[in-house]
């Protein structure tokens, strides 16, 4: 087996994980299947919260910027993680994923559609010109799946990589599409951002938890793991 390199990750200076091992702590400590704060994040931190994903006021109907908040909320977690090595996982169902060892451009996926006005003087020649050249912009941002076991959790399993806490914008062309799981090597805090979530949970310890509610930017709340996060069906 042959582990696709990222040109996403090199960027980023981190790497995908060769299998599931870092996470595999994760599933026995998660409460049911569910929008509950105990499945976002595990079970057993001495405090939990939960950070909303504002819409944005002058494009309410677009998808929220998940990735923008978590940038934040990783900025309030950096006093206690230091150096040390974060782990994040990405769920395997992205629409942006295309199978290993496939043209971007071609894999299963891809559908291109450009609409021309009746109007529209342009030959056919130029016209299959601009179709290729919107194939080529959305291909280069899709991104091929690692050739690895995925971490599986109940009803999801997610791709793992490693390295340092800002890697967190290693896919950041798709704002809307974060990391569901992130935690440092030392698992001393865990945020869960569920896919399709207006809502991302943090857990830790209190004074993790109490720095996350504290920050201004964040406008956090104190959280049980029973909480019910806000999350489109």
């Amino acid at each position: 087996m042959v582990t696709v390199v990222s040109p996403h990750l090199l960027a980023v200076d981190a790497e995908w994980d060769d299998g599931p091992d870092a996470g595999v702590w994760i599933a026995d400590r998660l409460g049911p299947f569910g929008a509950s704060v105990g499945h976002a994040v595990p079970l057993g931190y001495e405090a939990y919260a939960v950070v909303p994903v504002p819409p944005d006021d002058d494009y309410p109907h677009v998808e929220r910027d998940s990735l923008a908040v978590i940038e934040v909320l990783l900025d309030a977690l950096s006093p206690f993680t230091g150096h040390q090595p974060v782990h994040f996982g990405m769920w395997e169902g992205w629409g942006w994923w295309y199978d290993t060892g496939e043209d971007p451009r071609t894999a299963a996926g891809m559908h291109v559609l450009i609409a021309f006005s009746a109007d529209d003087d342009r030959s056919a020649q130029e016209k299959d010109r601009a179709l290729a050249e919107a194939r080529e912009e959305l291909a280069a941002d899709r991104v091929e799946r690692p050739d690895v076991e995925p971490l599986e959790l109940p009803a999801r399993r997610y791709y793992l990589w490693t390295g340092g806490l800002r890697s967190v914008t290693a896919f950041g062309h798709e704002p809307h599409d974060p990391p569901s799981l992130i935690w440092p090597e030392d698992r001393s805090w865990f945020v869960g951002a569920p896919i399709y979530t207006h809502e991302i949970a943090v857990a830790g310890t209190t004074v993790v938890v109490d720095a996350v509610v504290d920050d201004p930017r964040l406008n956090a709340r104190r959280a049980t793991p029973a909480d019910v996060l806000d999350i489109d069906d």
